[in-house]
């Protein structure tokens, strides 16, 4: 029953655009009264059939130097990725 209330948590948030996995995680830190893991949230990212990954951001920190994190965008929105069409 958790992961539906953040599913749906999610899709909201979503139709306003693509957003990170760390912004995603953020909002439903801030929103919710227990939050979510990461490791939690990425699960419901990658199995939900209506999220699609459609890239990566490049993210950089002091100590941990730039890394990669994936961004987020609902299936039925009409973003281009790589000439194919989403959605």
């Amino acid at each position: 029953m958790k992961t539906q209330r953040i599913r749906e948590k999610i899709k909201k948030y979503l139709e306003s655009g693509s957003k990170s996995t760390i912004e995603i995680l953020d909002m439903i830190n801030n929103s919710s009264r227990h939050g979510t893991t990461c490791q939690q949230l990425g699960n419901v990212l990658s199995k939900d059939r209506d999220i699609v990954k459609i890239g990566h951001v490049k993210r950089g920190g002091i100590v941990s130097g730039t890394y990669n994190i994936c961004e987020w965008a609902l299936k039925d929105s009409s973003f281009v990725f790589n000439d194919m069409r989403i959605g």
